[in-house]
């Protein structure tokens, strides 16, 4: 069936339906419609990205970009390891507006919107389960060690989601009895908690048995 001859199909049975509805019931048909409905939402999300070359996905990426869940869980960082990760390389913007045009240009000219969404998708749903930040004193220096073990990207998106609170850097910090003043800003608290969880994660890595 070629897409004159679907379209041509669809018109029909649409007739159909319309024509008579009212007489439509019983749990099989129901399921069949339901079906159906989802199967034509997908095939005119792709028709619309295709009419308006805009390519595979990049519509639903373009709404991704814009949704709640975007505000809550992606920030440059989380950006950076997505980029990173479809690309091979973390992205030129320093700041979020510039770095999600940069992201989405990329996505375009390599035409790699549905794998993008499919990505981020799942990058939205880790980043909903990450559990709270950890508050007894142990557990809190094993943080730091954690920290310590996490590529650059992970590294600073955990300070900008998870741990981006200040009362939770200085608890962090005076649990593993860092030296920090007595009002520290957050940017010197985080450098500050970089290097010893980096110093920690090499001694413990140094005196690893082979």
């Amino acid at each position: 069936m070629n897409y004159q001859e679907l379209g041509e199909y669809l018109r029909s049975m649409g007739n159909q339906v319309v024509g008579n509805h009212e007489k439509l019931e019983g749990i099989p048909l129901a399921r069949a419609a339901q079906s159906l409905e989802r199967a034509v939402f997908q095939f005119g999300k792709k028709l619309d990205d295709f009419l308006g070359g805009r390519g595979p996905g990049i519509q639903e990426l373009d709404e991704l970009l814009k949704s709640p869940q975007a505000k809550a869980h992606l920030p440059l960082a989380g950006l950076n390891i997505i980029s990173r990760k479809l690309f091979g390389e973390t992205l030129k913007a320093e700041r979020l507006p510039t770095g999600r045009k940069e992201f989405f240009a990329r996505v375009k000219k390599e035409q790699v919107g549905e794998e993008t969404v499919e990505v981020l998708k799942d990058f939205f749903f880790q980043a909903a389960q990450m559990v709270p930040p950890p508050e007894d004193k142990v557990s809190l220096q094993n943080e730091l060690l954690r920290l310590g073990s996490l590529p650059e990207e992970e590294l600073k998106f955990e300070f900008s989601h998870r741990l981006k609170s200040l009362s939770i850097l200085k608890n962090l910090a005076k649990a593993n009895s860092l030296p920090i003043s007595r009002s520290p800003k957050k940017s010197d608290l985080i450098d500050v908690i970089t290097h010893y969880a980096r110093r920690a994660h090499a001694n413990i890595a140094h005196r690893a048995p082979p």
